[in-house]
């Protein structure tokens, strides 16, 4: 069927949210793919630069365009200006494919095509790991939303506690009982669900030794400074595990949130961190060097260099490809239950891949507009 698809925000959910674990599985393979060819292959020369436009008022725009054989195209999204009032609307855009002629395929409206497709990257690898009884995310929004969704789908059954930290106990708390309700109709996960308030008179205190026990620590905050001290990672003398600890929430070199004592404890200190390539400390997991290194806080804060950071797609093929076994086992190993930080900015052809994959979806289920000749 050719011509137009027009899918709105409610039908990509209907979509998403509809989908069983080998299905979810299959979405996260063929953005898995999609990496390893930007990092290895050579589809990172044929990706635009993204731009990223600042108004007064504090509007912020983000304009990510991106090319395959297959498709082109190109997403925008707005993080809009405070109100008057001063709150905050969510980040809002649209996804605008055409096929490799330059004929419009599908306009998709980017909200949750954005949220599962970052979602679904930053668990990846979440799910190379051994252990995930206690979870921690910061966020309420939707980033946060799915983050949870897709633990719970994927590995739910193993999850034993998830600790949401929010300033605003209404939105999280808001977001836990929808969850509550979803997970009670699909995925039925005994994991207990919390929310810790930082507002709380022993909120430092509970934090820590929430931290102590964190397998995976989800960031998922628009922050200007960071989440937790560096030392409730670093300097838990008492730690009996490493966590995972993923940061999607910060896009611009003044958004933050994780210490930069963090990083710099991690790419400097061989007991803490593991690097896959080079014979130096550790190394950062991200999916995209070149725009970390300019577009977040965290990289130029604790001035990371590029030879620190290691991307996603390559981790792909070396856990596949790497010749020397004892380098492979350190790093399935590493993988597994190191101290893994994945930082986070986007990669174009993933927004391309997974609007495909969506485009494709509700061909299948019969959903969102159709325009024949447009």
């Amino acid at each position: 069927m050719s011509g137009l698809t027009v899918l709105s925000d409610s039908a990509v959910h209907r979509l998403l949210i509809g989908l069983s674990k080998d299905e979810i599985i299959a979405f996260q393979a063929s953005l898995s793919k999609c990496l390893q060819g930007f990092s290895v292959g050579t589809e990172r020369q044929y990706q635009p630069t993204p731009g990223i436009i600042n108004r007064p008022n504090g509007q912020k725009t983000l304009f990510r365009p991106f090319t395959s054989p297959t498709a082109v195209g190109t997403k925008i999204i707005v993080d809009p200006a405070p109100k008057s009032d001063n709150t905050k609307l969510p980040l809002q855009g649209v996804v605008a494919l055409c096929d490799e002629n330059g004929l419009p395929k599908g306009i998709i409206n980017g909200g949750e095509l954005t949220g599962y497709r970052t979602s679904l990257i930053a668990i990846i690898p979440y799910m190379w790991r051994r252990n995930t009884e206690n979870v921690v995310v910061y966020g309420s929004g939707k980033q946060a939303l799915w983050h949870i969704r897709l633990m719970l789908a994927l590995r739910g059954m193993e999850i034993k506690t998830i600790t949401v930290v929010n300033r605003s106990e209404s939105r999280a708390r808001e977001m836990l009982d929808k969850i509550a309700q979803e997970n009670a109709a699909q995925w039925k996960s005994s994991a207990t669900m919390e929310y810790l308030n930082p507002s709380g008179s022993n909120f430092e205190q509970s934090l820590k030794g929430i931290l102590a026990e964190a397998d995976a620590i989800f960031c998922t905050v628009p922050s200007y400074e960071p989440l937790f001290p560096a030392e409730y990672i670093l300097n838990q003398g008492k730690r009996t595990k490493s966590p995972y600890i993923s940061a999607i929430g910060s896009w611009q070199s003044n958004m933050i949130e994780l210490d930069p004592a963090l990083i710099k404890g991690i790419v400097n200190d061989a007991e803490n961190g593991f690097h896959p390539e080079h014979g130096s400390a550790g190394a950062i997991l991200v999916d995209d060097r070149t725009t970390i290194l300019t577009h977040t806080g965290e990289a130029v804060k604790s001035e990371l260099k590029l030879d620190d950071m290691v991307e996603v797609g390559k981790i792909f093929y070396l856990r596949e490809n790497e010749p020397d076994k004892t380098q492979k086992e350190k790093l399935n190993q590493w993988l597994a239950e190191g101290l893994v930080v994945y930082k986070s900015v986007g990669v174009s052809v993933t927004d391309l891949a997974a609007g495909e994959r969506i485009l494709a979806l509700a061909k299948e289920h019969n959903l969102g507009v159709h325009i024949e000749d447009f």
